[in-house]
């Protein structure tokens, strides 16, 4: 399904009966009672870009400190989405910095971001001080890493919870689900107070997380550092980036000061109706290897960029899926059944980031089994395959289900032909078999619906304890013109259609966007889920 927000016109019309356009949201930027210190609106403003598209420079609104290129260092890519609004895009290890007029102690600033975050699996370094003292680019003291302005921090497969140094928001038991980013767009806010003022209060739209004040007390750092850490050593200007930190950059505000818990939720209910965010009440996890991932591929445009199957479902101006829905994308490359079980199993891990409201609530779609079931890596046939699936979803007190999930198994796209001679059964000598006698082992492949064997062995048939709670998305059934573009080897093979790369594995951007979609029969896609 398609839901969202998009450019339309008002019943209302003007004289002489010409339809008014309603503003689209977010086109101009947030107009706040107390005025930051710094304040950068993509969409409103004229940036410096080169002959890519990628940032010079961007005039600071309040006229104190410009956001611009690093030396040596790639920039973001400014880009417009499907509403017309100019924002940055940082990938990989692209950033900018705020010039070093901006001085702020740790324990006394607000910092908002507007955006979306593209994976959940790394951290998210949003914005961070740069230097501790600054005589020159070759004398320069840099600031202390352990110190952020605002991150979306995993540790040890965590959730990536917002943080502004430390504590994160996982230390919040109560209200950290509230706090971790996703893909959708959202308002990020971190306050850094002390604990006589409150604490740290950080924020997503208008829902809260408070903890305590950050550890350490520094006062006067100088600039700061968008999509990436401070160098990773003093004398240096170079920011140490973070592989994969992938996000996009709508606004960005910052505040010198301790304001006080009105003034910060006040601050955030201004850009949240500026650009009419719906507030979130349920979520969808993407769990999965390279393929959810979306990793760089030799052909066209690399989903890297951005370009995975979660940003696709969110994409402002074409979004699949109701916007009041938080969507993480936790697929990595490389993943095997097994480490979706540790991320499962993890301290402070997503699967424990539930919104109140039961399974419905809280869904996990995933696809998984071309690297278990590879010769190079897992080895497995497909009955040794589905005995770890049905265990990653059904396992007293640690399934997926009993850890108050709703399960959707997203059965596989079609590989590639390459032969595989270990635990080899008959019949199933190649990659693209195994993908296919799976896809029999959890669905009616011809009615499209669920394995009765898999639900009853998943605990969800009928009258079962979790019934209703598990269903498969018949993704290798999606046609475009009458084709189908993941079902079988040679559609893995078709690359001349645009979808697949040439490693028949892995998929281009347009390919990451037909999984989303559903192409001609949006039932199988990845948007008919929620």
């Amino acid at each position: 399904m398609q839901i969202g927000l998009s450019l339309s016109l008002t019943a209302l019309r003007a004289s002489g009966g010409t339809p008014t356009p309603t503003p689209t949201p977010g086109a101009s930027a947030t107009t706040f009672a107390l005025a930051p210190a710094v304040h950068y609106h993509p969409a409103s403003q004229s940036a410096t870009l080169d002959g890519s598209s990628r940032l010079v420079s961007l005039a600071d609104m309040q006229g104190l400190a410009a956001l611009a290129a690093i030396s040596g260092t790639t920039a973001p890519k400014q880009m417009t989405d499907g509403l017309g609004r100019k924002f940055l895009r940082f990938n990989g290890a692209e950033a900018a910095a705020i010039a070093n007029a901006l001085v702020l102690n740790n324990r006394q600033f607000t910092a908002m971001l507007v955006g979306r975050a593209h994976h959940g699996r790394n951290t998210l370094q949003f914005l961070n001080p740069r230097f501790a003292t600054y005589t020159s680019a070759s004398v320069n003291t840099r600031a202390n890493s352990s110190i952020g302005y605002m991150r979306g921090t995993v540790t040890s497969s965590s959730a990536p919870f917002l943080q502004a140094g430390s504590p994160a928001g996982s230390t919040n038991a109560t209200d950290a689900y509230k706090v971790v980013p996703g893909c959708q767009m959202q308002v990020m806010t971190v306050a850094s107070r002390t604990t006589a003022n409150g604490g740290t209060r950080l924020m997503i739209n208008n829902d809260i997380c408070d903890v305590a004040q950050q550890t350490t007390s520094v006062t006067g750092y100088i600039g700061a550092v968008v999509g990436a850490q401070a160098a990773s050593a003093d004398n240096t200007e170079t920011p140490v980036t973070s592989v994969n930190n992938t996000f996009d950059l709508y606004e960005l505000i910052l505040w010198s000061g301790e304001l006080t818990n009105a003034q910060v939720v006040a601050a955030a209910a201004a850009a949240v109706s500026n650009y009419a965010i719906a507030q979130l009440e349920s979520q969808l996890v993407l769990a999965g290897d390279s393929i959810t991932d979306g990793i760089a591929t030799s052909l066209a445009t690399s989903p890297a960029y951005c370009g995975n199957v979660a940003s696709y479902l969110t994409d402002p101006g074409a979004e699949q899926i109701p916007s009041n829905v938080r969507v993480i994308n936790h697929g990595e490359s490389g993943n095997q059944i097994s480490h979706l079980v540790t991320k499962r199993d993890a301290t402070n891990s997503v699967f424990g980031a539930k919104y109140p409201g039961g399974a419905t609530k809280n869904i996990v779609a995933v696809q998984i089994g071309r690297n278990d079931m590879s010769q190079s890596l897992g080895q497995q046939n497909s009955a040794m395959f589905y005995a770890s699936l049905v265990a990653l979803i059904n396992t007293a007190s640690t399934g997926y289900l009993q850890r108050g999930w709703k399960v959707v198994e997203v059965a596989n796209i079609a590989g590639p032909t390459t032969a595989v001679t270990t635990n080899v059964i008959a019949g199933e000598d190649t990659i693209q078999k195994r993908i296919e006698a799976v896809r029999i082992l959890v669905a009616d492949t011809t009615n499209h619906v669920p394995n009765a064997t898999f639900l009853t062995d998943c605990l969800a048939g009928t009258g079962q304890t979790y019934d209703g709670l598990l269903s498969v998305l018949h993704l290798y059934d999606v046609t475009v013109g009458g084709d189908t573009k993941f079902k079988t080897a040679a559609d893995a093979q078709d690359t001349a259609s645009g979808y697949y790369d040439s490693d028949f594995t892995h998929l281009r951007a347009e390919g990451c966007q037909l999984m989303a979609t559903g192409g001609d029969t949006p039932a199988y896609g990845y948007g008919a889920i929620v």
